[in-house]
């Protein structure tokens, strides 16, 4: 009898499992495969030229790479181009992707995400989860993770979700899941 007591606790967390929209994305997309891993390789711009906002319309609110990225970093505020380096793991369709923030092609900061290629984009090892008070009781959760591609032109493309989710006494369901997208220039 205790294991039907978690069963609804178990299908709200799972219900509430965020996944990336890929209808903003699906017309300008250049699928990425194990064989041409190294396209996203490149020196692309820091500032993004394209925002895709959750109601799948272009948006004016352009975001740099570390927004996008959800770095929180004094260091990178001026940078101005990414450096992206890709390198194969044994684990099949896993690499370890190596960024590089520069500014005038001084490194200004460098950070490594794991990545898995699911569905021609590489979803990256961001992904970051945090509850407050008792979820779905008196609380809820946070949780928020980016994946890159190429776009047709071969310009990288971040697509990131983020989904908010909690309830009150399981009454009150609150929460949203937004979808957004930013995609920047190749440089080389």
């Amino acid at each position: 009898m205790k294991k039907y007591y978690m069963l609804p606790v178990v299908v709200l967390i799972l219900n509430s499992c965020t996944t990336f929209n890929r209808k903003m994305i699906k017309d300008d997309l250049s699928v990425i495969t194990k064989e041409n891993i190294s396209m996203i390789d490149g020196e692309y711009e820091f500032k993004g030229y394209e925002h895709i906002n959750a109601g799948n319309q272009k948006s004016e609110e352009m975001r740099d790479f570390a927004g996008m990225i959800d770095l929180k970093n004094s260091k990178i505020a001026d940078c101005d181009k990414v450096l992206i380096r890709s390198t194969p793991l044994d684990k099949p369709k896993t690499y370890e992707i190596d960024f590089k923030l520069l500014k005038n092609d001084s490194l200004k900061y460098s950070f490594k995400y794991n990545a898995t290629l699911k569905n021609g984009l590489l979803s990256l090892s961001n992904y970051t989860s945090k509850c407050h008070g008792i979820p779905f009781l008196f609380g809820g959760c946070q949780s928020f993770q980016s994946r890159i591609g190429l776009t047709a032109q071969k310009n990288l493309l971040i697509q990131d979700y983020y989904d908010n989710s909690g309830a009150a006494l399981f009454i009150m369901w609150a929460g949203y899941t937004i979808n957004y997208a930013e995609k920047y220039k190749r440089i080389q």
